[in-house]
């Protein structure tokens, strides 16, 4: 704890304060924010559609050193991204992810953690870092009681960050969707005070089904579920609506039969066209036990987004869409975004 203490007052030096360098309120920002995962580069986004690119993933170990592999061979991807006008920022974490909450339950790997970020940023010349954290149990309630201690740790992991890397870095977090619908969730992994700060939070709202043993078959990315997911960040988390950016999916999930999601598969949207291109597919949210975001539902989501002032929107992931410019959904998007 000694070293947090040091680096809390290098950053906070003189008459400061944390208010000095938490973001202040900012009128409503319509962000587009893609990811870019390491395992599909090389890539090149429509940079002038996207405000942001997370880089997935670096990889978090137990003691708070970062296996950053994959991203290192991909560094190209920030010049060129910055130099269009895209910031971009380093996503850590990710799903299936196991030595995150080893990291930020100990005081000194958390410090280290800290400290590992910060010099990424300054060596990649990022502008900031992503906070995917998913190493959750959830519970009918929404969190066990483990839970509850890593939400502690998760706060302090934003807050220690924030300190030393001040106000003009980005720090955003990924979160997962998940709202109370009376049943097993995540929608009390999270407290009302995180997001003090982050620049901002993007809800993953999608996954809702899959291919897990638990899942239900059915939409993974319902409208249902995206109402719900936004009014229990802005009504029960009190996320601030201009910091709140709405994630959709790029991608589907095929099922294999109405009673089980053994043999669920993931496709992306571009490969829903390919297989599908007799079945007008770009205009659909099913086909069959296939399940997935279409052209008119993006537009439907990207419209409430503007219409209700948010934040922003977000999709996993920016190589799921096609090259075929009147299906592309990141040109629906952009269009709605950009229509007065």
């Amino acid at each position: 704890m000694i070293v947090t203490c040091v680096v809390f007052l290098s950053a906070c030096k003189g008459n400061n304060t944390i208010d000095d360098i938490i973001p202040k309120k900012q009128d409503t920002v319509t962000r587009v924010v893609a990811y870019l995962p390491t395992w599909k580069m090389p890539y090149t986004p429509d940079w002038k559609k996207i405000t942001h690119l997370c880089i997935a993933f670096g990889l978090v170990n137990s003691d708070g050193s970062l296996n950053l592999t994959e991203v290192n061979k991909h560094r190209s991807v920030i010049n060129i991204a910055q130099n269009n006008g895209v910031k971009v920022l380093l996503s850590i974490g990710g799903g299936g992810t196991k030595n995150f909450s080893q990291a930020i339950l100990n005081d000194e790997n958390r410090t280290l953690l800290v400290d590992n970020l910060q010099k990424v940023v300054n060596n990649m010349n990022l502008d900031g870092i992503d906070v995917d954290y998913e190493e959750w149990d959830g519970g009918p309630e929404g969190a066990s009681t483990a839970d509850l201690n890593k939400r502690t740790a998760l706060e302090m992991l934003y807050k220690e960050l924030r300190e030393v890397l001040g106000k003009d870095k980005l720090i955003t977090a990924a979160v997962t969707g998940s709202w109370d619908n009376g049943g097993w969730g995540y929608y009390n992994c999270y407290n009302n005070t995180m997001h003090k700060y982050l620049d901002f939070v993007s809800l993953m709202i999608y996954d809702e089904t899959g291919p897990w043993s638990s899942s239900n078959v059915g939409p993974h990315s319902s409208w249902t579920f995206f109402e719900n997911s936004i009014r229990h960040w802005l009504d029960n988390r009190k996320l601030p609506k201009e910091k709140l950016v709405a994630g959709v999916p790029f991608y589907g999930y095929k099922f294999q039969s109405k009673n089980s999601s053994d043999g669920c598969i993931s496709m992306s949207y571009q490969e829903i066209l390919t297989e599908y291109p007799a079945d007008n597919s770009e205009l659909k949210d099913s086909i069959g036990l296939l399940y997935y975001d279409g052209m008119l539902t993006i537009e439907k989501k990207t419209q409430y987004i503007k219409d209700n002032q948010l934040g922003g929107i977000m999709f996993w992931e920016i190589t799921g869409d096609t090259d075929i410019q009147d299906k592309s959904l990141l040109n629906v998007i952009n269009r709605v975004l950009k229509n007065n």
